[in-house]
């Protein structure tokens, strides 16, 4: 198993495998497994000359189309360039010195802390230790449990895997930064689309961070025609993550409950050669407690289902 540090070193796994990116089934992301809207070609030749245009600075109109949907006030909705364009200053932004994270988890928030001087207190379970922040994330990467915010604590809420029922009735929650991306579910990382629903307090503090172009023109754009199919596109992620533990479960694998479009197994027997079928999956050598774990994304069509048991096949 090639150890890659994120999901989605699929030109890298290509090189090392010697063959073409269009030969591999890439399962190392979270992303919807049905992939981009069947439209989305035609808007965007109806739409190319948004690229000749300047983002709107305040975000518009995805800023609104998302405030009406999550029910909060458009001044409480900042628009990103990807949840990830946050995550690179919020530490400085918010002037934290310390942060408590659940491990193991997706390694960028701690990357970003650290390389701001705050402090990462990790933990594994039970209650967070004391700290400036916590960061949840829920679904949580890689196992895919889903947590409430506790009370009493503030921080950030990254709800980039999470359904967008279940984001809507959230609203704003004092003290609390809820942080997401757009890509995941509508399967556009290519357009950069991110979001925080704060205090408008913490919106200013975090805009002064940022650089004036929130996102790209034709994804501001884009926003308003994509939500619709949101919860749609949930439905579709919970059937696949079904018959994927299904699936593994057949086969032996040790199955973690999962609320997210990926699911993390571990392996009860010989590793299978995922490389030899041309699979991409997430393996986690950075964490020593995920070891003979993997983390696999949702095939998006019956071709992929069939290589995938192929590969989990003795």
């Amino acid at each position: 198993m090639m150890p890659l540090p994120h999901g989605g070193g699929i030109e890298e796994a290509a090189r090392a495998w010697g063959c073409d990116v269009r030969d591999i089934l890439d399962l190392s992301t979270g992303l919807h497994p049905a992939g981009a809207p069947a439209w989305l070609g035609d808007w965007m030749r109806r739409h190319a000359l948004l690229a000749g245009y300047y983002p709107d600075i305040d975000g518009e109109p995805a800023r609104s189309a998302l405030a009406a949907d999550f029910g909060v006030g458009p001044d409480c909705v900042l628009i990103a360039s990807g949840a990830q364009a946050v995550i690179e200053i919020v530490f400085q932004a918010m002037g934290w010195k310390s942060v408590a994270v659940r491990v193991p988890c997706y390694s960028e928030p701690l990357r970003c802390a650290r390389r701001s001087g705050c402090e990462v207190r990790g933990f594994e379970s039970g209650e967070p230790p004391v700290a400036d922040a916590l960061w949840l994330t829920s679904p949580h990467n890689p196992d895919g449990a889903s947590q409430p915010f506790p009370d009493g604590y503030s921080g950030v809420l990254d709800e980039s895997y999470m359904p967008f029922a279940e984001r809507r009735g959230i609203g704003l929650k004092a003290g609390v930064l809820r942080l997401g991306s757009l890509t995941k579910t509508f399967c556009i990382p290519g357009l950069r689309l991110g979001y925080v629903i704060a205090d408008e307090t913490v919106i200013r503090k975090l805009r002064a961070w940022l650089p004036p172009w929130p996102a790209p023109t034709m994804a501001l754009h884009l926003l308003p025609d994509l939500l619709p199919e949101a919860d749609g596109r949930d439905a579709q992620a919970r059937a696949a993550r079904q018959r994927l533990g299904e699936l593994l479960g057949a086969h032996g694998w040790h199955v973690r409950a999962s609320a997210a479009s990926f699911v993390l197994a571990g392996a009860c027997a010989a590793m299978p050669d995922f490389p030899a079928h041309r699979i991409l999956v997430r393996a986690f050598p950075e964490w020593p407690q995920l070891a003979g774990c993997l983390r696999f994304g949702l095939p998006g069509d019956e071709a992929g289902w069939r290589r995938l048991e192929e590969a989990l096949c003795p």
